[in-house]
This record gives C-alpha cells, sequence and structure tokens, in this order.
C-alpha cells in the first residue's frame, strides 16, 4: 500500500476527501459476488434452520392433532411467506439499496424509524439471534455424548462462543468464502432432510400408512387460540426469505437472479417441509409428535438407529447455516444504516485489503457474548419476533402508500396489490395473537422501542453541538480505523 494510501486510510471521519484507491488501482468497496445458486443458498440456507426440525410439534398440537389439517396449515403458511417475500422484491427493486427493512423504512417513515430500526438490530437483534443459534448448534454437537441427555451448560456456552467467533473470522475474512460456506451448509442441511424424507418413503413403501387414514379427523375439537398458535409455529419455520433483500448491492444482476432465486427457493423449500412432514408421520403417532421436544432426533432414533447421530450433526449444521446467513445480512443492515448517516459513519467502512464491513461484524461481540451467558436467552426470542413483525408489517404497507403516492414511479418488479394486503393481514394477525400470548414480553419489545427513541434525540442533541464533542468522536474512529485497517467506501454500489 502506498504512503498516500496510509495516510488517508487512517484519517479521522470527517476529514479529507475521498481518495482514488486504497490499496492500488482497485477501490475498496463492497463487491457484487452473490450469484444465482449463492443467492439460493442463501434464502434455502437461511430459512431451513432448526424450525422444520422443531415446528411440527406446534403445528400438530395447534390443528388437535389432525394430520391433513397440519399439512394444509403447512401450505397456509407457505403462502404467506411468499406473499412477504414478493413485497420485499418489489421494495428492493424501488430503492435498489441493501439495508432490507431499514432502508424501505429510513426512506418513506423519515430517520428517526430508520434510527430505531439500525439501533434495535445492532444492540438486540444480531446478538440475540446469534446467541440462540450458536446455543443450538453447540447443544445438538454435544448432546449425542452424553447418551442424548442434556449436555453440561458451560460445555454447551463455550462451544457456542467458539461457533460464533469462527462464524465471524470467515466474514471478516472475505465475502466470497462466507458465500462459499453458506452454499456448503445449504447443500448439507438438504442432505440431512434428504436422509428424513427418503426413510420416510422407504417407509411408506413398506405400508405404514396408518397415520394417514381419516387424515382430517381431529382427536379433539378445534380450539381457534391453538389454530393461530400452530399458523405461528409455521410461519417461524418458514422465517428467513428476507435475508437475500439485505444484501441487494452484493448480487449480480439483482432484477434477474433475485426475483428467479426466491421463486425456487421458496418452491423447493415448501416441497421439503411437506415431504420432511410426511415422513415423520410414517414412524410417529401425532401424539408422539406433539410430545416431542425434537420431532428430527426422536424420528432417528426410531428409523436411524445406530445412525441417528447423523440427523443430530445436520440439525447442528442448519443452525449454522443460519448463523452464516444472518451475520452476513443483518451486518449489511448496520453498514447501510451507517453510510445514511443514521449510525456512526465508522460503522460503514470497508477492511482495505478484504474488502468487509468488518466492524459491524465485531463490534457486537461483547453484547453477545452477554446474551451467551444468560442462563435462558429463549425468552428474548418472544419480544424480538414481536419487535420484528412490527417493522415488517410497516414495510407492507409502503406497497401501496407508493402505488398511491407515486403512481408514476418505475417499479422494476411490480406486485399484485393483493399480495401486499395479504402479507399485512397475516402479520396484524400474528401480532394481535402474539400481544394475546406473551403479552410481558410484547411490553419489553414496546420498552425497547421507546428507548431507541430516547436515544435518537440523544444523538440528534450531541450532532447539534459539533464543537463539544467531534474531537473525541474523531479521536475514536480514528483509533477504530488504525485498528481494523478500515477506509470509506471509495465506489457507489447502488
Amino acid at each position: 500500500m502506498s504512503k498516500q494510501a496510509s495516510r488517508t486510510a487512517y484519517e479521522p471521519v470527517g476529514r479529507g476527501d475521498q481518495r482514488d484507491g486504497a490499496a492500488g488501482d482497485e477501490k475498496v468497496m463492497l463487491k457484487p459476488v452473490v450469484g444465482m445458486f449463492g443467492s439460493i443458498a442463501f434464502i434455502v440456507g437461511s430459512i431451513i434452520g432448526t424450525g422444520i426440525f422443531l415446528s411440527p410439534t406446534g403445528v400438530l398440537e395447534g390443528v388437535s392433532g389432525s394430520v391433513g389439517w397440519s399439512l394444509v396449515v403447512w401450505v397456509i403458511c407457505a403462502a404467506f411467506s411468499v406473499c412477504g417475500a414478493y413485497c420485499y422484491l418489489e421494495l428492493a427493486s424501488i430503492f435498489r439499496k441493501s439495508g432490507g427493512d431499514f432502508t424501505f423504512m429510513d426512506e418513506i417513515y423519515g430517520p428517526m424509524v430508520g434510527y430505531v430500526r439500525v439501533w434495535i438490530m445492532f444492540f438486540m437483534g444480531c446478538p440475540v439471534w446469534s446467541a440462540v443459534q450458536c446455543i443450538v448448534v453447540a447443544t445438538y454437537i454435544t448432546t449425542p455424548f452424553f447418551q442424548c441427555n442434556d449436555p453440561p451448560f458451560i460445555a454447551v456456552r463455550l462451544l457456542s462462543i467458539c461457533v460464533m467467533l469462527v462464524t465471524i473470522f470467515i466474514n471478516c475474512y472475505s465475502t466470497i468464502l462466507a458465500t462459499r460456506f453458506q452454499i456448503i451448509y445449504t447443500i448439507a442441511k438438504n442432505v440431512g432432510l434428504a436422509v428424513i424424507i427418503l426413510s420416510g418413503i422407504v417407509l411408506l413403501c413398506r405400508g405404514e400408512t396408518d397415520n394417514f387414514r381419516n387424515a382430517f379427523q381431529s382427536q379433539e375439537p378445534f380450539d381457534v387460540r391453538k389454530i393461530s398458535g400452530a399458523l405461528y409455529a409455521g410461519m417461524f419455520a418458514y422465517s428467513g426469505w428476507s435475508f437475500l433483500i439485505f444484501i441487494v448491492e452484493e448480487v449480480k444482476n439483482p432484477k434477474r437472479t433475485m426475483p428467479i432465486a426466491m421463486n425456487i427457493s421458496m418452491t423447493l423449500v415448501t416441497v421439503l417441509y411437506l415431504l420432511a412432514n410426511i415422513s415423520y408421520l410414517t414412524a410417529m403417532t401425532p401424539q408422539e409428535i406433539i410430545g416431542s421436544d425434537a420431532v428430527a432426533a426422536d424420528y432417528a432414533v426410531r428409523v436411524l438407529g445406530s445412525w441417528s447421530w447423523l440427523i443430530w450433526a445436520f440439525v447442528a449444521i442448519s443452525a449454522a447455516g443460519c448463523l452464516n446467513s444472518g451475520v452476513y445480512t443483518r451486518t449489511r443492515l448496520i453498514f447501510a444504516a451507517s453510510r445514511e448517516g443514521r449510525f456512526p459513519r465508522i460503522l460503514s467502512f470497508i477492511h482495505i485489503k478484504h474488502h468487509t464491513p468488518i466492524l459491524p461484524l465485531i463490534l457486537p461481540i461483547p453484547i453477545t457474548l452477554v446474551m451467551l451467558c444468560w442462563a435462558n436467552v429463549w425468552f428474548l426470542i418472544n419480544f424480538m419476533g414481536f419487535i420484528e413483525v412490527i417493522f415488517q408489517t410497516m414495510c407492507y404497507c409502503i406497497i401501496p402508500y407508493v402505488r398511491w403516492k407515486y403512481p408514476e414511479r418505475e417499479i422494476p418488479f411490480k406486485t399484485n396489490i393483493l399480495v401486499s394486503l395479504v402479507a399485512i393481514a397475516a402479520n396484524i394477525f400474528l401480532m394481535v395473537l402474539t400481544m394475546i400470548s406473551v403479552p410481558i414480553d410484547c411490553l419489553i419489545g414496546v420498552c425497547f422501542i421507546a428507548a431507541a427513541v430516547g436515544l435518537y434525540y440523544l444523538d440528534l442533541f450531541i450532532t447539534s453541538h459539533p464543537d463539544k464533542y467531534s474531537g473525541v468522536t474523531d479521536k475514536i474512529n480514528n483509533l477504530l480505523q488504525r485498528l481494523f485497517l478500515s477506509v470509506q467506501q471509495e465506489g457507489k454500489t447502488y
């Protein structure tokens, strides 16, 4: 690296002009490295996590043990997810920037909403979801070594920390390497599902069809609240379809790639989920599935015998794939928000060699470690899920607003307006359900949003007095730039 590049690379934020290049003639910027197969891997790898291995219990319980209606619920949840995916594809084609829902809300609702969204993601979203996935990976890796009993708490947490650090290192080192790992994870988790599906087909051929007789007959009368729970469990299993929208600037030819990848991925996931549920039912009764804490593991013990450890390994790989895609995509939301001035601008800087947004990847680590040390992080999922649904619904509402406010605006990917209305209605239903089921968790979520609003106005006060605070912030930014070898992005990628 030249002297000129070295001198400007560590210049404090807010001083100096744009550079012609930090490393030779190559500009420091995010690269479009995610092709069609990588896009499919990100979507499928983000969706197929632990949900299909756990959610069948909640779905069957919600429909009172009716096999036929449980499969109908899986199809309905897939349809709702496709509606949401099409809404996000249209929004991405309108705004054409990375950042996902932050970009959409910042453009339409204004800087305060954008700030709240990225604050929640940085301080709660990234650490909570990363901690949960790390714990799942560690639990499924260690459990077979303890005769399928609960492994020691300290062993799970230490392995969780190792999983987190390795994943963050991969994402810091290279976006291409992270994409390749995502492809490997996606192939591996589909192999795991294939083992379950093929073994189920074998059982079907042997005549194990007792659970499919009178398929739409339930064990007890339907309960509306339980049906709602079935839909919620199914929607959880399909979550993750939005992750590709967060990295639109890193997708090759996104106008063509993203719609095709989304259609292929959602079709593939829906078929795999239906076949997996049918396979479970060839070896386990609805009552056994309802009483199971880990359906795939219990199915494997019954069908695969001494080879059941394979399913434990594949579930761990599935969670690792979700962790990798989540780390990759959620940090792009923070990167985009910082680039737009809604968060400290130092978080939008790119490593001069690896061309990755290294600071948004590394800085949440201490918060994630705190979450991992918590004895029970699962309660965090409820209020984080409630917050995510609120933001998601606000994004869906943008589509009818833009159609009404800017009728002449070019929209490369345009969905039927009914699609957005169905997505809005489904999410409102989920929010009401959550408020009824776990009101305290929802209240905690609302308190976090209120705290973010307060911090927004505090940030406005600080930035309105640059003579008092600019010296301190410049020193911090200069230190972080030198420590992490990062500079401001030098080329426009949107």
